[in-house]
């Protein structure tokens, strides 16, 4: 399956973070989510809020053609870094560069921009 014209399976296999949690985690139960996994990151890029599509592209691009990490801000459940009440951030390591997922958690987490 791809998206955004890109090999979802590949840039999940990228992904080399130690712990990624247990799998078939779906992303609309963030309160069920143990760890955020690569599919988690791939499906938030996918469904980015429409002004945040253009860097989820350029992002999913990035993560496909290299090795990437999910660091800090992991655990769901009272973890990761909040901004305010219902904003999360989410952070990617690639090529050298880091990168915010910025995500709103109402009731499931979309993500509504991207920082490096």
């Amino acid at each position: 399956m791809d998206f955004y014209g890109l090999d979802r399976e590949k840039t999940i296999a990228n992904c080399d973070s130690l712990a990624v949690g247990l799998a078939s985690r779906d992303t609309h139960q963030v309160c069920a989510w143990n760890r955020v996994r690569p599919e988690h990151v791939v499906d938030l890029l996918d469904e980015a809020a429409p002004e945040a599509r253009g860097d989820a592209r350029n992002l999913a691009k990035l993560l496909e053609g290299f090795s990437w990490r999910i660091h800090g801000g992991a655990a769901a459940d009272g973890g990761g870094k909040r901004i305010v009440n219902n904003v999360r951030e989410i952070t990617i390591a690639a090529v050298g560069r880091t990168f915010q997922l910025h995500c709103t958690e109402s009731p499931s987490l979309r993500l509504e921009r991207i920082t490096a």
